[in-house]
C-alpha cells in the first residue's frame, strides 16, 4: 500500500455537550491495512470519536475527516457507501430471524424483471463476502441459528459489504467496537484471523478494546485517550499491558488489586459429584471469605460452574450444601431455590442474562430483594429509593439518574450496578463468570475492591475466568480444569499467572 494516501486522517476533531467538552483537537492517522487499537478509560471519549466518525454526533466547528485524501466531513451522517468506514459494535445489531443473506443485502438486492429478487445471485455475492472472513456456512441459514463467534463474522461481513458499496474512495475502515466481549476464546482467535485477511487485502481496522491482551497481540499500533485528548499512539511492538495500563491511567497501576489477607471463616459451601454440561463429578469445598477460582480451556467446563451451582444451567447429578444447610439435590437445583439458599450468581453477558438493559438502575438494583422495601403488599417507593441511593453511593455507580435505563451505562457501571443487586441479599456464595469482561482497567479496580469487601464480610467468591493474572492476585487457589474435572488446585502461596497458564496449556 506505499504510496496511497491514508484510509483514515482525522485533525482538529472536538466534541463539547454544553459546558463539558468531551473531544479535544484529536488528530490520528490509520494507514491502509493497518489495525489500530482505541483505548481508554469510561468516560475517554472512545464512545463520542466514533459516534462522530459513524455521524451520530457532529463534531464542532473546525473539525476535518479525510478517507483515502477525500474529505468526508460533511457527508459522515450519510454512511457507508458514502464514507467508507463500517461499524460493528458489541450487540451486532444483526436480525436474528432473518437470513445471512437478507441481512447483509437488504436494500441493496440485485433485481430482474418485474422488480424480482435475483437470490441466486445474491446468495453467490454473499458467499464470497462471507468466505472473506473465513465463513463458510449457507448465506440462506437464519441468524438465530448461527453461533455467537458465527453471528460476530456475519456482522464483519455486513459491514465490509456496505462499505464495498462507496463511492469517490478506494480507502476502507472497519471499526469494531468491543465485538470480542462475549466470545469464547475459540471464537476470539476465529475474529482475529479475518481480520488479519481483511487487513492483507487493505482494508484498514479500528478496533476499540478492554482486552489489552488482544490488543498487544493482534494490533499494529495503539491509540490512547484520557479526559478526551490523545496522550498516546505508538506501536505495540515491545509493549507490555503495564505499559499501556499506565498511559491510560496516566500513572503507574500498583494498586489495580487490593490488598486481601485471608480470614475464612466455618465452612460455606461443599459440593460432591457436580455434574452437568460438561462438568463430570466435580468436588468443591469451601469457607467462608474465601476467593476460590476455576480455570482452563474453553471447553474444560471451568466456565460451567457458576450456572450449575445457581440452578441456572441443568445438572444431571451432585449435592450441593450451603453453610450448615440441608444437603440439596443438584438436580433440582433451580435460580428461585438457589437463592433461597444463599447463591447468587453474577452472570458474563450483562447483555442477555445478568442485566435488564432496557430497565432503570433503580429496577435492576432492588428486582431480587424487592421483598425488603415492601410494606403489606405494596412497594414503598421512599425505603426503594433509600437503598438504591446507598448503593449507588457505595459502589460509586455514575449514573445520571437512578431512572435511567441500565443500558445507557458504560460497562462497568453496569458491572457495578449489578454486583450492587446481590450485595443487598448479602449471599452466602456468589458465583460469577468472567467479572471484569468488558470493564476498563479503572472499573476493574473498582470491582475487585467491592469484592474483596464482600470475602472480608464473610461471602464466599466463585470466580470463573480465563484472566489469569486477575485470579492469582484475588484468589485463596484456584481449580484448574480439564474435561470436565479438576485435574490441579494450585494455593495462594503458589499462585502466579505463568503457573496458571502453565498448568492449562500443559
Amino acid at each position: 500500500m506505499t504510496g496511497s494516501p491514508p484510509s483514515l486522517h482525522v485533525r482538529d476533531v472536538s466534541k463539547t455537550f454544553g459546558p463539558i467538552r468531551v473531544l479535544s483537537e484529536l488528530e490520528l492517522t490509520i494507514e491502509p491495512g493497518e489495525v489500530v487499537a482505541l483505548i481508554g478509560e469510561n468516560g475517554s471519549g472512545k464512545s463520542t470519536f466514533i459516534k462522530v466518525l459513524s455521524g451520530f454526533h457532529e463534531p464542532d466547528k473546525g473539525a476535518v475527516v479525510h478517507m483515502g485524501g477525500v474529505d468526508i466531513t460533511d457527508v459522515l451522517a450519510k454512511g457507508p457507501q458514502t464514507t467508507g468506514m463500517g461499524f460493528i459494535h458489541q450487540d451486532l445489531a444483526l436480525v436474528e430471524s432473518m437470513t445471512i443473506v437478507e441481512n447483509l443485502r437488504i436494500g441493496h438486492f440485485a433485481t430482474g424483471a418485474f422488480g424480482r429478487i435475483l437470490w441466486k445471485r445474491e446468495v453467490a455475492a454473499v458467499r464470497a463476502i462471507l468466505a472473506r472472513v473465513g465463513l463458510d456456512v449457507d448465506p440462506r441459514m437464519r441468524v438465530q441459528q448461527l453461533s455467537v463467534t458465527d453471528r460476530a463474522l456475519v456482522a464483519i461481513a455486513r459491514g465490509l459489504a456496505e462499505i464495498e458499496l462507496a463511492q469517490g474512495s478506494e480507502a476502507r475502515l472497519l471499526v469494531l467496537d468491543e465485538p470480542t466481549a462475549y466470545l469464547p476464546t475459540s471464537g476470539v482467535e476465529r475474529l482475529f484471523r479475518a481480520v488479519a485477511q481483511l487487513a492483507a487485502e487493505g482494508v484498514s481496522i479500528l478496533f476499540v478494546s478492554h482486552r489489552l491482551d488482544e490488543v498487544l497481540t493482534h494490533c499494529d499500533r495503539v491509540l490512547v485517550l484520557r479526559g478526551g485528548v490523545l496522550v498516546a499512539d505508538e506501536a505495540t511492538a515491545g509493549r507490555s499491558e503495564r505499559d499501556l495500563v499506565t498511559l491510560m491511567l496516566g500513572r503507574a497501576p500498583e494498586d489495580l488489586y487490593p490488598d486481601y489477607d485471608v480470614q475464612p471463616a466455618g465452612s460455606a459451601l461443599r459440593v460432591t459429584g457436580l455434574t452437568g454440561g460438561l462438568v463430570q463429578g466435580v468436588d468443591i469445598s469451601a469457607r467462608a471469605g474465601e476467593i476460590v477460582g476455576f480455570v482452563g480451556l474453553p471447553g474444560s467446563g471451568y466456565e460451567h460452574i457458576p450456572y450449575l451451582l445457581a440452578g441456572t444451567q441443568e445438572a444431571t447429578g451432585g449435592t450441593v450444601t450451603v453453610a450448615q444447610g440441608p444437603e440439596l439435590d443438584a438436580r433440582r437445583l433451580d435460580p428461585r431455590s438457589a437463592i433461597s439458599a444463599g447463591i447468587a450468581l453474577l452472570p458474563a453477558d450483562r447483555k442477555e442474562a445478568s442485566g435488564a438493559q432496557s430497565l432503570s438502575v433503580s429496577d435492576n438494583i432492588t428486582v431480587a430483594t424487592l421483598g425488603s422495601v415492601v410494606n403489606r403488599g405494596v412497594i414503598s417507593a421512599r425505603a426503594e429509593r433509600e437503598v438504591v441511593a446507598s448503593q449507588i453511593d457505595r459502589f460509586r455507580i455514575s449514573v445520571p439518574s437512578p431512572q435511567s435505563a441500565l443500558a445507557t451505562l458504560s460497562g462497568g457501571n453496569q458491572q457495578k450496578a449489578l454486583l450492587a443487586k446481590w450485595v443487598i441479599s448479602r449471599p452466602t456464595v456468589l458465583t460469577l463468570h468472567e467479572p471484569t469482561q468488558g470493564v476498563d482497567v479503572g472499573a476493574k479496580r473498582e470491582v475487585f475492591r467491592h469484592l474483596t469487601d464482600l470475602a472480608r464480610g464473610g461471602t464466599l467468591l466463585l470466580i470463573s475466568s480465563v484472566e489469569y493474572e486477575d485470579l492469582a492476585a484475588l484468589c485463596t487457589r484456584v481449580h484448574v480444569m480439564r474435561h470436565g474435572r479438576i485435574i490441579r488446585t494450585i494455593e495462594r502461596d503458589d499462585l502466579s499467572a505463568h503457573e496458571l497458564a502453565v498448568a492449562v496449556h500443559g
